[in-house]
């Protein structure tokens, strides 16, 4: 499967860039709030699929974490590394 840009999928889909942006920005209302966010980003290849995100908190350090859906359906997290500081 070939690498698709992030340019590419806004030609074919415009509205995917206003949702986008409009992602980022909420993003960074709640860290401006003082909430911790997570995501994945091609920075860190490891949270490009799976249970691994990046977390970031107010203060910009950034973790990567594990999340876990239990059976019973409680949310767990598992800081793996610091990956900025």
């Amino acid at each position: 499967m070939a690498m698709v840009t992030l340019e590419e999928i806004y030609e074919e889909d415009p509205t995917q860039r206003i949702i986008d942006e409009g992602a980022g920005w909420g993003a960074q209302q709640m860290l401006k709030a003082g909430v911790p966010i997570f995501y994945r980003d091609e920075k860190f290849p490891e949270t490009m699929d799976g249970d691994l995100f990046v977390k970031e908190y107010p203060n910009g350090a950034k973790f990567l974490v594990r999340k876990i859906l239990t059976e019973d359906f409680r949310l767990l997290e598992e800081h793996i590394k610091l990956l900025e500081g």
